[in-house]
C-alpha cells in the first residue's frame, strides 16, 4: 500500500482519527478513518465520495477521476487546507454540508440492508453447492446451506433405493435454494414481507440442525440470522427515513 494522501483530525477532547487514502499494488483506491474501510457514497463523471460521521460532524473524501487531482477532505462541507484539523463542538445546522446528516444516515441503512440481504445469496448459493456435492458423492458442504436440502436428499435416497441422489431430489434442491436467491433480491430492494419470510423460513431451518445436534450448522445458522435480522431491521428503519414528511394543515 502507498500512501496517496493523508489528515489527522483531532476532536476538542484531544482524541486523534487518521484519515488515510491508500493506493494498493493493483491501482485501487481505498478510503479508512480510524483503520476503518469505507464504502463509496455516490460517484460521479468527475469523482468518487467517501462519507462518514465523526463527532457529530460529516467527514466527507473526495476522490477525483483524473489520476493527476489529490484526493480532498471536507468537514461539513468545508475543505480541510493542510493535513491537519481540529473539530469544534458538533454541528448543529447541516445545510452548508455537501452531504447531510440524513444522506448519511440513509447509506449506512442501505450498507446494512444490503449486507443482510446478502446473506441470503450466501444459503442459497451454498445450498446449491452442498446438493451438487452431495449428488457427487463427497461428503462435505458448507454450514450455512440448508438442512432441508439433506433431508430430501435423504428421504429421496431412501425411496428410491439407489447410491446416488435421484435427479428429482436434486431439482427440488436446486428450486429451493433458488428460491432463496429471489428472496435474497428482493431483500435487498427493501421488500420487508420477502424479508421476513425469508429469515423465518431459514430459522425453521436451523431447527433440523438443532434435532440433530449438529453444533457448527446451528452456530453458523444463528450468526446469518442475526446478520438477516439486523438488515431487516435497517430496511424497516430505511422506509421510516424515505417516507414523505406529512403535509401541515393550515
Amino acid at each position: 500500500m502507498a500512501h496517496v494522501a493523508e489528515w489527522t483530525i483531532t476532536e476538542a477532547a484531544g482524541r486523534q482519527h487518521p484519515v488515510l487514502v491508500d493506493r494498493s499494488l493493483l491501482g485501487g483506491l481505498r478510503v479508512t478513518v480510524d483503520r476503518r474501510r469505507l464504502d463509496r457514497f455516490d460517484q460521479t463523471p468527475e469523482s468518487d465520495r467517501y462519507v462518514t460521521s465523526l463527532a457529530g460532524h460529516v467527514l466527507t473524501v473526495v476522490i477525483p477521476r483524473v489520476s493527476n487531482d489529490l484526493p480532498t477532505l471536507h468537514v461539513d462541507g468545508k475543505p480541510v487546507l493542510g493535513t491537519e484539523m481540529t473539530l469544534l463542538a458538533a454541528a448543529t445546522d447541516a445545510t452548508g454540508a455537501t452531504v447531510s446528516g440524513q444522506d448519511l444516515l440513509r447509506h449506512q441503512l442501505l450498507q446494512r440492508r444490503g449486507s443482510g440481504g446478502a446473506w441470503f445469496y450466501w444459503v442459497g448459493g451454498a445450498s446449491i453447492l452442498n446438493t451438487v456435492l452431495n449428488a457427487a458423492g463427497i461428503q462435505w458442504g458448507l454450514a450455512v446451506g440448508l438442512g432441508v436440502t439433506y433431508l430430501i436428499d435423504g428421504m429421496a435416497d431412501y425411496i428410491s433405493d439407489t447410491v446416488r441422489t435421484p435427479i428429482y431430489a436434486v431439482i427440488i434442491d436446486i428450486a429451493i435454494a433458488a428460491g432463496f436467491l429471489l428472496i435474497g433480491r428482493a431483500a435487498r430492494r427493501g421488500k420487508l414481507g420477502w424479508y421476513a419470510v425469508g429469515t423465518f423460513l431459514y430459522f425453521l431451518d436451523g431447527l433440523l440442525f438443532l434435532i440433530a445436534a449438529d453444533l457448527l450448522g446451528i452456530a453458523v445458522h444463528a450468526i446469518a440470522i442475526y446478520g438477516l435480522i439486523s438488515g431487516w431491521r435497517a430496511a424497516r428503519s430505511l422506509k421510516k427515513v424515505e417516507a414523505p414528511a406529512p403535509a401541515l394543515v393550515a
